[in-house]
């Protein structure tokens, strides 16, 4: 919104509650978003309550008030248009005043006028005030747990990447709350993770099912002991600190290699016979070309042999630098396409438009009404996938409006790229991760080093003590490029003279 609109919505104000925009205090506040998409800006706009004539300014019904003004904005402006928890309301008002345009826009995109099915929030302004009070920030909170979500493949991975954050049930019925370490309440889980009560519940029970009598739902955050990483390369192997984080799958350790078989050579019937129709000479000739392939053959088995060897000590360091950061969590998202919000979206596109397209076919047919039925429980299955099944969706209508399914595109890809870059982003912040990178970069300059040279003194070196590894193969490259600056400055341009002699 521009700074033009935003006193536009200042006088729509000063009209609904008769007061003069003359005397409002605008202040324009900017922050940063709690999603960190981008710093966005908001408005804070205040009204004395004591009007000119002296009449305290009528307040009554002010909810329902400004969301009219805030509906009417949108359809101005051209902005997206909200689902308000006082749509239903709001239209009546409009009706009422002879706005029936406003009314009948407002309408079109509501896809659900029943109050059941309007929008709560995660949490009450009173919970927010309170935890503010304590320090605690719901909305950082409530966008983690939103991350965490859709950056998790299982609702068991969900559930055990809470972290310091534990679920409890509730006061009320069947209703789960999320609590910190200090068993302070910030709010409902399925409402905080973005989920319908039913399907939050129903999952939260089948996972409590699956543990086994020692493992606990609610357990405390693990935490290590261990001492932050002071060297890239140590004897004993780094230490690294991980407290208050998830304890991380080990990392798998390379394979071993392969024997070496791209050295095809058929030793085993490439001998000579001699016989006694042949002559001396000849059969002296046939002894040493048996012999000549004999020393052939062991020539080259000692090289597969060597070559094998070679392979295998590279595989033994590999594995050794693996398991020394096996406590490393794997990089999140590694591949760039699971991080482009136009792949993603055509992902989604991809898995919901043919089950879209067949319902729809199915329902043209009135006599088909099993198999309409089983496409929408198709089509319904695949929202609840790849995580769609949002309480902010509830009236959206995906299924048949073809603006409610692209906006539905849109905002999920969107939402799952900005929580794979934020998981990212925290990974990459760890100082043990840095620790790790730099370390991995200095390791892959030497294995590439010593395959492309096939040095073993310098493989056995590393195996041995990987620090004076690299410092070798630094002074090696140190000394091939001087070798191959001397030979440029002694290999001037050579010039060729020819003359005649008379």
């Amino acid at each position: 919104m521009t700074d033009n609109q935003a006193l536009d919505v200042v006088r729509m104000y000063a009209h609904e509650f008769k007061a003069d925009p003359k005397t409002a205090t605008i202040i324009r506040h900017d922050k940063q978003r709690a999603d960190n998409k981008a710093s966005s800006h908001h408005y804070h706009v205040y009204f004395p309550e004591v009007l000119a004539n002296g009449k305290i300014m009528d307040s009554s019904f002010s909810k329902i008030r400004e969301e009219k003004i805030a509906r009417i904005a949108e359809i101005d402006f051209g902005h997206v248009h909200v689902v308000g928890k006082h749509n239903l309301s709001v239209i009546n008002d409009l009706e009422r005043a002879g706005r029936k345009s406003y009314a009948d826009t407002i309408r079109r995109n509501t896809p659900s006028l029943d109050p059941k099915n309007t929008p709560d929030a995660s949490y009450s302004e009173r919970q927010f005030r309170r935890a503010k009070a304590n320090g605690i920030n719901l909305n950082e909170i409530r966008q983690t747990l939103k991350d965490l979500r859709v950056t998790s493949e299982t609702f068991g991975q969900m559930i055990e990447g809470l972290d310091n954050l534990k679920i409890r049930k509730g006061d009320k019925e069947d209703t789960y709350i999320i609590v910190n370490h200090d068993n302070q309440f910030l709010g409902s889980a399925h409402r905080l993770f973005d989920m319908k009560k039913s399907d939050f519940n129903q999952q939260y029970h089948a996972y409590e099912a699956s543990l086994t009598p020692v493992q606990s739902v609610t357990s405390e955050p693990k935490t290590s002991s261990e001492k932050p990483l002071q060297t890239v390369f140590s004897k004993n192997g780094p230490e690294a600190s991980r407290e208050n984080r998830p304890a991380s799958a080990p990392r798998k350790l390379a394979p071993s290699p392969e024997p070496v078989s791209h050295i095809h050579a058929d030793l085993a019937n490439d001998t000579s016979e001699t016989t006694e129709a042949m002559s001396r000479d000849e059969k002296t000739a046939v002894n040493r070309q048996n012999s000549d392939r004999m020393q052939a053959r062991q020539t080259i088995q000692q090289a597969l042999a060597g070559q094998e060897a070679f392979h295998k000590k590279l595989a033994e360091l590999e594995q050794k630098f693996m398991a020394r950061w096996r406590h490393i969590k794997p990089e999140p998202f590694s591949d760039p396409d699971s991080r482009n919000p136009v792949l993603v979206r055509q992902k989604h596109e991809n898995i919901l438009k043919p089950l879209r397209n067949k319902y729809h076919k199915a329902k043209t047919s009135w006599f088909n009404g099993s198999s309409t039925r089983k496409t929408l429980q198709e089509f319904n299955d695949a929202l609840k996938n790849i995580k769609y099944d949002r309480e902010n969706f509830n009236n959206l209508d995906i299924l048949n409006n073809d603006d409610h399914f692209n906006y539905s595109l849109n905002y999920m890809s969107d939402l799952y790229v900005s929580g794979r870059e934020r998981t990212r982003k925290e990974w990459a912040s760890d100082l043990t991760v840095q620790s790790y990178l730099k370390a991995k970069k200095n390791f892959d300059e030497l294995i590439e080093y010593i395959n492309k040279t096939e040095n073993i003194d310098l493989l056995q070196t590393a195996l041995q003590n990987p620090v004076h590894a690299m410092k070798q193969m630094r002074e090696l490259k140190q000394s091939e490029q001087q070798e191959k600056a001397k030979k440029y400055r002694h290999s001037g341009r050579s010039l060729a003279f020819s003359y005649d002699k008379r």
